[in-house]
């Protein structure tokens, strides 16, 4: 082990736990006690994807920093899902392991690639949300969702990016209609996105 890997090891180490720290302080601020299943399946996501990342790639710098984006990202997804809020520290944790690792997964993936497709993301969903203001008189998502899912554009190229924000956006929908949510409720955007960029991910690898 070089030391350069010794300390991205070291990094998506520390990164993972201080996104778990996210997920503990959040739930005692909001029920007065800490989760003790959401560290254990956030943690267990961000551990399961980096070991197989470590099987397939042999490569401990894409590892680690897989282990501290996934934790960081099932942490967002927990926390909007049982509070509707988003910490903006997970957000940066998944965005600075992209800047790490997402030219090494996707090679020929460039850094200004990553910055287009962080904004098209953004502007993207921005404009999604302002449309639905005009249509129902609300933003119907936050500013932590856009900078969530700038954080994930950064992991792909610019139309990959595009269809994880329209397939995200599309299974929020439906998660709405299955939720039966009202008028004024506000769903959560991070679970469709999560799923939305994982999905337009894979479906970039395997075209």
């Amino acid at each position: 082990m070089t030391l350069l890997t010794g300390l991205a090891l070291v990094a998506g180490v520390l990164a993972s736990l201080s996104a778990l720290r996210i997920d503990r302080t959040i739930s005692v601020q909001q029920t007065g006690s800490a989760s003790r299943i959401s560290p254990v399946l956030c943690g267990g996501a961000g551990g399961l994807l980096a070991v197989s990342a470590y099987v397939v790639t042999r490569d401990l710098i894409i590892a680690s920093a897989l282990l501290a984006a996934m934790t960081a990202l099932s942490v967002a997804v927990s926390m909007d899902w049982r509070f509707g809020l988003l910490a903006d520290l997970a957000s940066l944790i998944i965005a600075l392991a992209a800047l790490v690792s997402a030219p090494l997964l996707t090679p020929g993936l460039t850094r200004l690639d990553m910055m287009i497709a962080a904004a098209l993301a953004m502007a993207i969903l921005a404009l999604a949300g302002l449309y639905g203001r005009v249509r129902r008189g609300e933003m119907g998502l936050g500013g932590g969702d856009i900078v969530l899912v700038g954080a994930l554009g950064l992991w792909c190229p610019p139309v990959t990016a595009a269809l994880g924000v329209a397939i995200g956006a599309a299974l929020t929908l439906v998660l709405g209609v299955l939720t039966r949510a009202r008028r004024h409720t506000r769903l959560p955007f991070a679970p469709g996105l999560a799923a939305g960029f994982v999905l337009a991910f894979i479906v970039d690898r395997v075209s």
